[in-house]
């Protein structure tokens, strides 16, 4: 069947087509939300999540097909004010660390950061992927 491979094409195509897939609660509507790749994984989605707690950064990590080991990488979650300084910033991973291969779907991990107390003036959250230690 040659189809399946172009299946998975289309698929992966579709889920990269959507940084944002929910809406963020109202009071946080207003932040912008940024991702930044690593060499080895892709921060594929990212969102503002407050169900019945504290207020959430939520995404999925997305392992390049030519990275093999992702133990290494961890996220970097920063926030913003309108200024550009910065206000808050934590190392973060996702799950799992090693991300598995999928047969028949993208190569994926999960994360999950909560925000609060989320810092007055917060304006923007950026999710990094960052290899390796910091200097």
């Amino acid at each position: 069947m040659k189809a399946t491979p172009w299946l998975m094409i289309l698929a992966a195509v579709a889920l990269a087509g959507c940084a944002t897939p929910f809406r963020a609660p109202p009071d946080v509507a207003h932040i912008q939300l940024e991702r930044a790749d690593s060499p080895v994984v892709v921060v594929e989605k990212i969102w503002l999540e407050r169900k019945t707690g504290p207020l959430v950064v939520k995404g999925y990590i997305i392992k390049r097909l030519e990275a093999e080991d992702t133990t290494q990488t961890h996220l970097d979650v920063t926030l913003y004010d309108a200024a550009g300084s910065v206000l808050r910033r934590s190392v973060e991973h996702f799950e799992p660390r090693q991300i598995p291969h999928r047969y028949r779907r993208p190569d994926y991990a999960s994360y999950s950061v909560p925000l609060d107390p989320l810092p007055s003036g917060t304006v923007r959250i950026e999710v990094r992927a960052h290899e390796g230690n910091h200097s």
